[in-house]
């Protein structure tokens, strides 16, 4: 009995001493009403490693995003050809893997593994953009290979959304919740037919969130309104209990050639117009201007734990245009109901399709 009691009382101060996500406050926290920050198209790098390729998203890779408190990566999966034997293999591609191929899926989702373990306090989400039609096994076949699928959190109900949580009855799990029980994973593709006899962990991305419009060149055109799933409200998107992805990059031009996350000026609409703070925001060149800051407001962390800072850095040509920590990012913010709403920015090159890219 006594052994018992110690055992307790050791799970109760571990649990009182845990940090989650970087801040002890998100551990009670319901994963819906966190806002979590994403990395857009996080394996397609603007380094030397790519030639500083226009493609690429980011100037960091994936791991050394989750390091920087990113906790929402997307990819986009393309259907490839093995040099060697000529079998067919996922890859993540930028457009199209002719253009730019970062490689297998199971190797990106290993580095992924390798830093869950690694961090045992930490829920991450991915999003995969499944321009290759793969089927549910298939993509499980790549998440088993790189030994992640036990991490997968799989929801009670696979094939549709729960209602949004409020203060007094929470409908997701907190992150403590999740991290004891193993399902640090949550893993949204578009499109993908649910599997629950094999990857239950597989969630159809428009089955448990809308987004706002991506395809945007000019700020004036920034939008909360759903854009995905079409023809919906906010009002109908909220009871339906998706959770909003606010798409936060722009087309194409700005100082140096690319579009930064742009938080001078927060929006007051999406405050106005949705009345909870969005589930992800996804950025491009995601250490550049101060979204992290933004959704740190968002989240009411004052004091992020474990979180090392990672330059502000733009790079040109191989060359760096500015620089700066982004301890030293300050936004000027703007406020709607309490809450702020980020505006666009960020660099991209449009779509082959009218499929979104991650």
């Amino acid at each position: 009995m006594k052994s018992f009691l110690l055992c307790a009382l050791s799970l109760v101060s571990v649990a009182a001493d845990r940090v989650c996500n970087n801040s002890p406050s998100l551990c009670s926290k319901p994963y819906d009403t966190i806002t979590h920050f994403g990395a857009h198209d996080s394996p397609f790098l603007r380094d030397q490693s790519t030639s500083f390729s226009s493609f690429g998203n980011q100037f960091f890779n994936s791991t050394t995003q989750l390091d920087a408190g990113v906790r929402l990566l997307s990819t986009q999966i393309h259907v490839a050809t093995n040099e060697n034997d000529g079998k067919r293999e996922l890859h993540i591609c930028h457009t199209s893997c002719s253009l730019f191929d970062a490689g297998p899926l199971q190797n990106w989702l290993w580095g992924i593994r390798g830093w869950i373990d690694a961090h045992p306090n930490d829920v991450v989400t991915i999003l995969l953009v499944n321009y290759g039609n793969a089927d549910a096994r298939e993509i499980e076949e790549e998440y088993s290979k790189a030994d992640i699928a036990h991490y997968g959190y799989v929801p009670q109900n696979i094939n549709k959304a729960v209602p949004l949580s409020n203060e007094t009855h929470p409908t997701w799990p907190t992150l403590s919740n999740m991290i004891e029980r193993g399902e640090r994973l949550v893993t949204f593709v578009n499109p993908v037919k649910p599997d629950k006899e094999n990857a239950p962990y597989l969630l159809n991305e428009f089955t448990f969130l809308w987004e706002n419009a991506y395809a945007i060149s000019d700020p004036k055109n920034f939008t909360c309104q759903p854009d995905r799933p079409e023809h919906q409200t906010i009002y109908g998107m909220h009871k339906s209990g998706r959770l909003f992805l606010m798409n936060h990059f722009l087309y194409w031009q700005q100082a140096f050639g690319i579009q930064v996350p742009d938080v001078r000026n927060i929006n007051s609409e999406c405050a106005n117009q949705v009345t909870r703070q969005p589930t992800f925001v996804l950025v491009d060149f995601f250490n550049v201007g101060a979204a992290l800051k933004s959704i740190d407001i968002f989240n009411k962390v004052e004091q992020p734990v474990g979180r090392p800072n990672v330059t502000g850095m733009v790079v040109i040509g191989g060359r760096v245009a500015v620089e700066r920590t982004s301890e030293a990012a300050r936004p000027t913010m703007r406020f709607g109901h309490g809450r702020p709403s980020l505006k666009p920015g960020s660099d991209e090159l449009p779509p082959a399709t009218g499929q979104k890219e991650g």
